[in-house]
């Protein structure tokens, strides 16, 4: 029989999987940036100055995603992540909730559709439980 010595710590995958979900949205957003600058001009606490919004979300996504998977501050992060997410999440919902419902088929985008807001939802509980689970 074979035993299992070194266990996978499921905590730190968690904080892996969301540093690599947060770090490849910065990287897209960059590559993606005139994308990116309609979709954060269409959120209205964004729609001011979108290109600011924009840079601080990419430097955010990007700076917390590389923490996550490094396990650097990982406590700090995990609620910036929260409070970052419910901004976000409450301005989407306020702004389209008609359309989040009349658009319930749609899946992976950051579109105010239902899948993105359930999408950006399940983020936040996993971000909510690391941060009471972590220490640091």
């Amino acid at each position: 029989m074979f035993k299992i010595k070194n266990k996978i710590n499921p905590v730190y995958l968690l904080r892996l999987f969301l540093g690599l979900v947060f770090l490849s949205a910065g990287i897209y957003r960059i590559f993606n940036w005139e994308k990116a600058i309609l979709e954060f001009s269409q959120i209205a606490i964004f729609s001011v100055l979108p290109y600011y919004a924009l840079i601080f979300t990419v430097a955010l996504e990007i700076i917390g995603g590389l923490l996550l998977i490094f396990r650097k501050k990982a406590r700090l992060v995990l609620f910036v992540f929260i409070v970052f997410l419910v901004i976000a999440l409450s301005a989407m919902i306020m702004n389209n909730g008609k359309e989040l419902l009349s658009n319930a088929g749609e899946l992976f985008s950051f579109d105010a559709t239902p899948t993105d807001v359930f999408l950006h939802f399940t983020y936040l509980v996993i971000l909510t439980y690391l941060f009471f689970r972590t220490k640091k």
